[in-house]
């Protein structure tokens, strides 16, 4: 009973009624692998329905990685600074090229999101309509993480298995295809072997 109104609510405030993922999205949508449907959905989240322990975990896991990943970033460009200034212009001006890049791809892209096409309510509140192919919440993850990696091999791989839980937390909080989360760490691991590896 609820469900409906929260639905019709999302499709008045989002304008989201008949909205269609593009080509490449709608193939890796149905694709066997990365395939989720709304049952799947329910199937996968509802331990997280049933124990407000787990869904707090979920929500609060989300909130606090993003901060973790967002505050470590700075903290690099700090310890760069103070011990390797050589490195900071490299771990300024990559991600932020790659950031951009994802944000404009993102955009007119503009793939929709699970609660848009999904008769699912979502974990993970949320009411951004399209862009969500790739994931930039994980791009970011992945991407601060190929940052440390030069500078801090442990850090950098810590980050990098650290990664893998905010992939499944966007797939289970209902903003994300898992093809999103997929993509958005194959852009940010991409990004940082090229521009920190490869390019001189």
């Amino acid at each position: 009973g609820n469900f409906e109104a929260y639905q019709a609510d999302r499709v008045a405030r989002l304008g989201v009624e008949g909205s269609k993922p593009r080509s490449l999205h709608r193939k890796l949508t149905r694709s066997r692998a990365l395939r989720m449907n709304a049952e799947q959905y329910r199937r996968w989240t509802q331990p997280f329905r049933e124990d407000r322990r787990l869904y707090a975990l979920l929500v609060w896991g989300n909130k606090v990685e993003t901060y973790l990943f967002y505050l470590l970033y700075p903290l690099l460009l700090v310890l760069a600074w103070v011990f390797d200034p050589a490195y900071l212009p490299r771990a300024v001006v990559v991600p932020g090229l790659a950031f951009a890049a994802v944000s404009v791809f993102r955009r007119l892209y503009d793939a929709p999101r699970p609660y848009e096409q999904l008769a699912i309510e979502p974990l993970i509140p949320k009411d951004t309509k399209g862009k969500s192919f790739p994931s930039r919440h994980v791009f970011s993850v992945y991407m601060i993480a190929m940052a440390w990696l030069p500078f801090n091999t442990i850090v950098g791989v810590v980050l990098l298995l650290l990664g893998l839980d905010m992939m499944c937390m966007r797939v289970l909080g209902g903003v994300h295809y898992p093809q999103d989360v997929l993509a958005g760490a194959a852009c940010g691991v991409l990004a940082g072997i090229v521009g920190f590896y490869i390019v001189p």
